[in-house]
This record gives structure tokens, C-alpha cells and sequence, in this order.
């Protein structure tokens, strides 16, 4: 169908001399000669129609002088020329056309200008069958097309097509072989179009094709019934199902699903004899499953998982803690805080809930809800999170320059100080028991975990506030913000040796590292990417931007090796082990939560929205892998 640019460009006052600065062999523009003030034109496939008026003043042009651009091209047409065809354009490309008239020794006018762009008006797709591939194409709003032109490969075949036909069945394909089709219109001036492409892979056959594979609830998705599947007959009816209780006697309907979930949607064919055919296929629907709000503010948080799968979360509410049942009810509140939550909570083995606050306590809440103890620990608890070793013992770090180790009933165990500067960092625990943590005076340290004493110490050369992760052989894995844009990735080995260390654009204060399928995953900040790096030795793998900064959302991996992470640009990202985006949903605001995947597949991930999301995004769970997630596990036990 042509599109057609309907406003008439008026004359513009002040205009671009057509050739003082670009055509050195055309006379300035004359302001007192008439321009032309109607100039219009029609897009098809390629091209362009052109249509003006002439000036209406006393004085005739002699030629009309016509150029566009990008192409940068020029023709000079007769007088009684009002029409011109542009041919061999890019689909797509936004064309600028100016004109002028040119009055000869008098000199030209100013110039009129207007802008077109071209569409595919071809919509060439090729649609997989058994040993068999059929392309569809439709007939674009050209009258100069003398026949169409098909290759693919890997065969290397070539065949011409006559005009007036708009399929074409490709037989004797090899079933599971990628093969990449180019398809030309021959035009009557024996000229060709540009190449159109599509990929198709023969094999098992659908009866539809998606217009989204993995549509999004509430996202339009369209059924394109496959001809493929019927290639000895024609199909004459359709009746689809689409498994939420819909349906459709359409032959290429459209559907949106209101809920996540797995559908299985069905169609029944009938052909031109009466024949029903029938095909099911599953059609995987992701998104928001519920939101939860909190009524504040949920910043650094993770939230951790009980076996039970309730998930515990803070926000910056001053009061309140909440556990939130599986389908996104809340189970209980524990109002006993002086003030915000900033850090994660954590799981012990027995089910006790623990998190620090910003009322200088560490909580410790029994799975009903009430509290068990506080214990105070410092000043400004609000970043780092408790972690648990084997035996109980509750390590968190403060504000006051302390590491704190917490007896499982509440009493102190002993401290370790890093004079003048906070501990914000959240400890990770060796298989041996040893503690590793970081300082903002710019340190790894490995400490004893009976008494606190400096096994080793490391200096990073920048600040390191994120967690830590520890490789299978246990190396320990640290993310480092050395001022200004940059930042660097650690490999630290048992012993207080360096391994490796590779610097990388944008700081990596706050977001801590996760380790999966050999690799190291994290994001930076100036740099707005999650990185995939070599665990063995720290080598860039692939990296994945965004529009905002990765700062505080740790990434968290499922059992397909699927990225999780929240950014800044207010989206939670799914990212393919290979770097390419799988899925993306927008949030109301920031994302600095870092994702925690349940056992049934839930992403579970908070917003600066207030919210409390549960996503479904077919995870299949946490990767049971070295350090998947923030704390290396749902409970955060970061051992």
C-alpha cells in the first residue's frame, strides 16, 4: 500500500542556499525569483513520486533543478516536468528532496524541501516444513516488476520466478540444516531491488508461528498459520484454542495472554475435503506474576529464600520487616526496628532470620515472626549483610570500623577493627572456616574465625563494599572501585597471593561477583555492562550494556546458565549464556536488588518502586554451581 506524505510542504522563509556551499556550478539562490511553494510525494518499495506545482509569479522557469539526499544526487528537468519517479532507493533510509526553479541568466529560486522514507512493502518470510521450506512474499505498489529472483545456501540454488506469484515451495531441504534464503525483484529497466533475507530450519512442523517466541503477559502475540504443514492440500478453516480459555476461528489471529505462564495451545485445520488436522504446541508467556508493596523504598536488598520458600525483605520503611509468602501474600511483619533496612537478611539452618539495621542492632527473628534477640553491633549497619558459618556463628560488619562475630545466642564473640575505616563489605567463609572481608581502607583480609586475628591481609588498591566469592578451588574473588571511572576484578589464591587482576571500566564498589559454568559474572557502573570474565585467569568473555548503571544488583545464574541483574534504567535483565538479551521488564524505578531465584524458577527481585516482584522467566531454579548468587545461596549464608 503506498504511504503517502499528505502535508504540502510550504515554502520555508529561510532556507539553505541549494549550491552556495555543496555545487560550485550553480549560482547563489535569488530571494525575488518565485519558488516553488507545492511540492509533494508518494513512498512505494524503493522509490519515490514526485509531484510540484509551478511557480505562480509572471516569470516561467526554464528548468526545474531536483536533488536528494544522503545519496547526494542531482538532475536538472525540463520546465513541463511536474512529475519525477526516484528509483533504487533503500527502505527505510529518510530521504531529503529539495527543488528549485531555475530561471536561467535571472538566476534560481530558494529551495523547497520535504522528507520521505521508503517501507518494505515486500514482507518476505520463509516458513520451515518437513524437508521443505515455502516462501511468502507480497506484491509491492510498483507496476515496473518483471519477476522475482530466490537463492539459498547452503545448496548455492538460484531460480527466477514470474511476476504474479507470491509462494514458492523450496522441496528436497535437509531436516535440523540452517538455510539462509536471498530473494530480488527484478524490475523492467534491468535493474534488481536489494536483497531481502530470512533463515529457516526444516524439521518437526508447526501448524502456527509466533510472532514473539517467548511473548511477554499482556504483550500482543500473533499466530501465522504455516501453509507448511498441509503441503499436499489447502486449508479451508481454523479453529485455535490458546489454552486460557480464548479462541479464534482466524486463519492468523492475535492473542494476549493476561497472566504468565505455560499454554498449550491448540488448533484444528479442516482442508478443502473435509479433513481435520489438529496440532498442539506450548507456548512458554513470562512476566510479572505479583508485586508485593512495601510502602518504601527497597534499595541494596536481596531477598532471601526459607525452605519453605517465604521470602524476607526490608525496606527503608524505619519499622517494618516482612516475610511474604510464595504467592505474594504477607505472611507476617516484624515491626521491632529503630530504623531502616538497608542490608540482606540471612537464613541460619534452624530457620532464624537475621539482618542488621540501621538502629545499630543485628536482629534475629524466629520463622513465626517474633524476635529471638538483637544483639548491637556498631553504628550504621545497613550495608553489610550477616553471614553464617557452619557452627552458627553470624558475621557482620558495621560502620564502626568492627567485623562482628555473633555467638548463635546473641553474645559477642569476638571483633576485628580496621581503625578509621567501615566495614561494608559482606564476609564470605571458606570451606577451612577462614573469613575473608574487606575494608574501606582499601584491604583483604583472611582471618581466623576463632579469635578474629589477620591470617593475611591483600592491598586491592581501590574500595571493595560488595561481597566476596570463593572459586571451587578456593580462590576468593573480589570487585574493586579505584576512584574516578575505574575498577578492577581480583583472583585472589588461599594463601594472600595474587592470581591474577584485570582492571575494567566502571567501578565495582557495591555490585559483588557471582561464580558459574567457569566463569565470573559482574557489573560496573560508568561502564553500565555485566561482564562475563574467564575465572581461570580474568579474560573478557563478552560484555552486556545497558542504558544505566549496574551498581548495586549482583547477578544471580539459573540452572541454563540465564544472568539475572537490575540496573538503573529501571529493568530487570535476563541475559543468554551467551550475552544476548533473553528477556527485559520494567519496573517503576531503579533496580539495586540483587535477584534471588526460588526453587520453583521465581525471580524475586525489589525496586526503588516500593515493590517486591516475583517474575517468571522459566528459570528452573539456581544453578547448583560454585557462587550462583549475592551470598552464594537463597538464605545468603555466603559460606
Amino acid at each position: 500500500m503506498k504511504k503517502i506524505n499528505s502535508v504540502i510542504i510550504k515554502f520555508l522563509a529561510l532556507v539553505v542556499l541549494f549550491s552556495a556551499c555543496e555545487n560550485d556550478d550553480l549560482p547563489k539562490a535569488n530571494f525575488d525569483l518565485d519558488a516553488v511553494t507545492v511540492f509533494s510525494g508518494e513512498v512505494a518499495h524503493e522509490k519515490a513520486s514526485l509531484i510540484w506545482q509551478e511557480p505562480t509569479g509572471n516569470q516561467s522557469p526554464e528548468n526545474y533543478i531536483l536533488e536528494w539526499s544522503p545519496d547526494g544526487e542531482r538532475t536538472i528537468l525540463e520546465a513541463t516536468t511536474t512529475t519525477y519517479e526516484v528509483s533504487n532507493l533503500t527502505n527505510g533510509t529518510n530521504y531529503r528532496f529539495t527543488i528549485q526553479a531555475d530561471y536561467g541568466d535571472s538566476g534560481i529560486s530558494g529551495q523547497n524541501e520535504i522528507e520521505l522514507e521508503p517501507s518494505d512493502e515486500l514482507n518476505f518470510i520463509v516458513l520451515p516444513g518437513n524437508e521443505l521450506a515455502i516462501a511468502l512474499w507480497d506484491t509491492p505498489n510498483r507496476n515496473d516488476i518483471s519477476g522475482y529472483r530466490l537463492s539459498w545456501e547452503p545448496n548455492g540454488q538460484t531460480i527466477e520466478i514470474p511476476f504474479g506469484t507470491n509462494t514458492y515451495q523450496i522441496s528436497g531441504l535437509t531436516n535440523d540444516v540452517e538455510y539462509s534464503f536471498d530473494f530480488q525483484i527484478d524490475y523492467s529497466d534491468g535493474n534488481s531491488s536489494n536483497d531481502v533475507q530470512a533463515i529457516a530450519t526444516p524439521g518437526e512442523i508447526s501448524a502456527f508461528l509466533l510472532s514473539v517466541e517467548s511473548p511477554m503477559a499482556t504483550e500482543l502475540v500473533g499466530f501465522t498459520y504455516n501453509p507448511a504443514y498441509l503441503p499436499g492440500s489447502t486449508a479451508d478453516s481454523w479453529n485455535y484454542d490458546f489454552g486460557d480459555g480464548n479462541t479464534s476461528t482466524e486463519q492468523n489471529p492475535t492473542h494476549t495472554y493476561a497472566v504468565p505462564g505455560i499454554y498449550d495451545v491448540i488448533v484444528q485445520i479442516t482442508d478443502e475435503q473435509g479433513t481435520i488436522f489438529t496440532d498442539t504446541k506450548q507456548v512458554f508467556v513470562w512476566g510479572e506474576k505479583w508485586a508485593y508493596d512495601l510502602g518504601n523504598q527497597i534499595k541494596p536488598q536481596s531477598p532471601a529464600i526459607a525452605d519453605d520458600g517465604t521470602i524476607y525483605i526490608g525496606s527503608e520503611d524505619n519499622t517494618n520487616f516482612h516475610a511474604i509468602n510464595p504467592d505474594g501474600t504477607l505472611k507476617w511483619t516484624y515491626s521491632q526496628l529503630g530504623d531502616n533496612v538497608y542490608s540482606s537478611a540471612s537464613i541460619g539452618s534452624d530457620g532464624t532470620i537475621y539482618v542488621g539495621s540501621k538502629d545499630d542492632n543485628l536482629h534475629a527473628i524466629n520463622p513465626d515472626g517474633s524476635q529471638k534477640w538483637i544483639a548491637p553491633v556498631g553504628s550504621n549497619v545497613i550495608y553489610s549483610t550477616p553471614s553464617i558459618a557452619s557452627d552458627g556463628t553470624v558475621y557482620i560488619g558495621s560502620d564502626d570500623d568492627n567485623l562482628y562475630a555473633i555467638n548463635p545466642d546473641g553474645s559477642l564473640k569476638w571483633t576485628f577493627n580496621t581503625t578509621g575505616f567501615n566495614i561494608r563489605s559482606t564476609a564470605a567463609i571458606a570451606d577451612d572456616g577462614t573469613v575473608y572481608i574487606t575494608s574501606d581502607d582499601d584491604n583483604l583480609y583472611a582471618l581466623n574465625p576463632s579469635n578474629g586475628s589477620v591470617v593475611w591481609s591483600l592491598p586491592l588498591g581501590g574500595n571493595a563494599q560488595s561481597g566476596i566469592a570463593i572459586d571451587s578451588d578456593g580462590t576468593i574473588i573480589v570487585a574493586v572501585d579505584q576512584g574516578g571511572s575505574a575498577g578492577a576484578v581480583f583472583a585472589v589464591n588461599p594463601d594472600g597471593s595474587e592470581k591474577w587482576g584485570i582492571s575494567v571500566t566502571g567501578r565495582i564498589s557495591v555490585c559483588a561477583p557471582a561464580i558459574a559454568n567457569g566463569r565470573i559474572y559482574v557489573g560496573t557502573k560508568e561502564g553500565n555492562n555485566l561482564l562475563a570474565l574467564d575465572v581461570t585467569n580474568g579474560g573478557q568473555i563478552w560484555s552486556f550494556g545497558t542504558p544505566g548503571a549496574i551498581l548495586n544488583s549482583s547477578p544471580a545464574i539459573d540452572v541454563n546458565g540465564v544472568i539475572y541483574f537490575g540496573s538503573w534504567d529501571n529493568h530487570v535483565y535476563a541475559v543468554n549464556p551467551d550475552g544476548t538479551l533473553k528477556y527485559k521488564f520494567l519496573t517503576d524505578g531503579d533496580v539495586w536488588s540483587s535477584p534471588a531465584i526460588g526453587s520453583d524458577g521465581t525471580i524475586y527481585v525489589g525496586g526503588y518502586d516500593n515493590k517486591l516482584h516475583a517474575l517468571e522467566m522459566f528459570s528452573g531454579g539456581l544453578a547448583n554451581d560454585v557462587w550462583p548468587m549475592f551470598g552464594k545461596n537463597q538464605k545468603h549464608t555466603s559460606r
